[in-house]
């Protein structure tokens, strides 16, 4: 298991993405394709630090997104993001800490079962928002700075 990425809520997130490149020289590994992308519609980007290895997820939610809240500077953290083993094996172990699995309105179930990758939501003792997610082959992925 290790800490994957810090994702935040943002208002612009093509803004945004170039204010952290620009000042802090964040190269994108993983985003959106601009041109065709709407304020309408969810935004994602995945920027990394090439110095250090750590990575900033941006994420925008339209109005009428499951997710969108109201906008609160210093309050933008949107989750933190663990890659883990065995996912249903953490979750398990969790929800006998007190941490189910929450509710989430794009999936059915504890957990979503992607093409590619199991995820689930829980929260921190404090209420932060914590992403796990696995691969579906179920085997550890070992770090990588330029992957999820």
């Amino acid at each position: 298991m290790y800490l994957s990425y810090v994702g935040i809520r943002v208002t612009d997130p093509r803004r945004s993405q170039e204010f952290y490149e620009r000042v802090f020289g964040l190269e994108v590994i993983d985003g959106m394709d601009w041109p065709k992308w709407t304020p309408s519609e969810v935004a994602c980007v995945l920027l990394r630090d090439p110095a250090s290895g750590q990575r900033l997820e941006l994420n925008y939610y339209p109005p009428g997104s499951p997710y969108a809240a109201p906008f609160a500077p210093g309050e933008a953290l949107d989750h933190i993001a663990f890659r883990v083993d065995d996912l249903p094996e953490t979750l398990e172990r969790l929800a006998k800490l007190g941490h189910p699995p929450e509710k989430m309105a794009h999936y059915e179930g504890p957990f979503s079962k992607g093409p590619n990758l199991l995820m689930a939501y829980v929260r921190d003792p404090d209420g932060i928002q914590l992403e796990l997610f696995q691969s579906v082959k179920g085997e550890p992925v070992p770090y990588s700075p330029t992957k999820y």
